[in-house]
């Protein structure tokens, strides 16, 4: 999914999507709001961070406390980020476009320039759809 396409998607869910500045945090989700870092120049981190956020959304996973210490909430911000990632992955690097990339030869050096993502966010598609990819 491109840049464009999740902003579309916002909008059709009717998220609407601030760009302020956040200081060192990329971006956050808030009861159908999402706030991006103005400080993102690149194009591939905006659209990442944009599709992370709508993640929160379309998983359901409801804000945890961003500074607290507390074991709970951190288990509970852990698992929101993981479901968050997931959706993320899945949209911006779908399972049947890696598998055509691995096809072709591409490594993950290659994959990650071809979809304009960082090459930690292939790693991490490979882990989860190691089990797809093993068949």
């Amino acid at each position: 999914m491109t840049l464009i396409e999740l902003y579309d998607l916002a909008y059709k869910e009717k998220i609407n999507i601030h760009k302020i500045n956040l200081n060192k945090i990329y971006g956050l989700y808030f009861n159908n709001n999402i706030f991006i870092n103005n400080k993102i120049k690149n194009e591939g981190l905006e659209k990442v961070v944009l599709a992370e956020e709508l993640g929160h959304h379309f998983m359901g996973v409801s804000p945890t406390p961003p500074f607290s210490n507390d074991y709970y909430d951190k288990l509970i911000r852990s698992r929101n980020e993981f479901k968050a990632k997931k959706w993320l992955i899945n949209q911006v690097i779908p399972f049947d476009t890696l598998k055509r990339f691995l096809k072709q030869n591409m490594n993950k050096y290659d994959i990650a320039e071809e979809l304009d993502v960082s090459v930690s966010l292939v790693e991490d598609a490979f882990n989860i759809y190691e089990e797809k990819l093993i068949v």
